[in-house]
């Protein structure tokens, strides 16, 4: 009987390990081809106009890919994560210019160091941009907010949106979708996710233990 639980107790492990690892490898796939595209372009427009900013644009694009490429590979921390949100907003930038928008609320103390999944703030900046900012004419302004209390690592992303379209949303759901799963299996029921849209803006928050159970 004790043989028999651990062989199914290994192969739930494994079983969800593979499924986190099969959600960062869909997430990394999606994140590709329409932001490659969209930042070329925009850097292309400024290599003979502004080459200092290109540059500094082509260095936050292959940290984002090379992060990307390594999202079912390894682990990341509160400070990484934040660094490439904050690489992913100023290429964004360059592209939206006046339209977009950022507003970042830090509560110090806060835990930097907190080892997380590869992947799971920047899903959620991008969304915000894509899918709420972009798609409005007058843009908007993106708030991140990181805030520990109680034990909890609370990161909060508001953005105004268009009303929800499932068709439009499809893929926002998705990237939700793998970074919830994936915070399951490294932190277990006391990660959560929220997300709603009301009256104008889109909101997602994300609850983490900062102590591993």
């Amino acid at each position: 009987v004790v043989l028999r639980y651990l062989y199914v107790n290994d192969g739930w492990a494994a079983q969800v390990r593979a499924s986190a690892r099969a959600e960062a490898d869909a997430l990394q796939a999606r994140i590709k081809p329409h932001f490659l595209f969209n930042s070329m372009n925009t850097i292309a427009g400024l290599v003979r106009s502004d080459p200092v900013v290109a540059e500094r644009a082509v260095l936050d694009l292959s940290d984002l890919f090379r992060a990307a490429l390594g999202a079912g590979e390894g682990g990341s921390t509160l400070a990484d994560e934040v660094a490439l949100a904050e690489r992913y907003l100023a290429i964004e930038a360059l592209r939206l210019g006046p339209r977009l928008a950022a507003e970042w609320r830090r509560h110090e103390p806060l835990p930097w160091d907190l080892p997380l999944p590869r992947l799971v703030l920047q899903p959620l900046v991008e969304n915000a941009v894509l899918h709420g900012v972009a798609r409005l004419p007058q843009g908007g302004r993106v708030e991140i907010e990181l805030a520990a209390t109680d034990g909890t690592l609370r990161i909060a992303v508001r953005n105004p949106a268009p009303p929800p379209d499932a068709h439009d949303h499809g893929g926002a759901q998705h990237a939700q979708g793998s970074i919830g799963h994936r915070l399951a299996y490294a932190f277990g029921p006391r990660a959560r996710m929220t997300a709603g849209w009301d009256a104008g803006y889109y909101r997602v928050q994300l609850d983490i233990p900062i102590a591993r159970s």
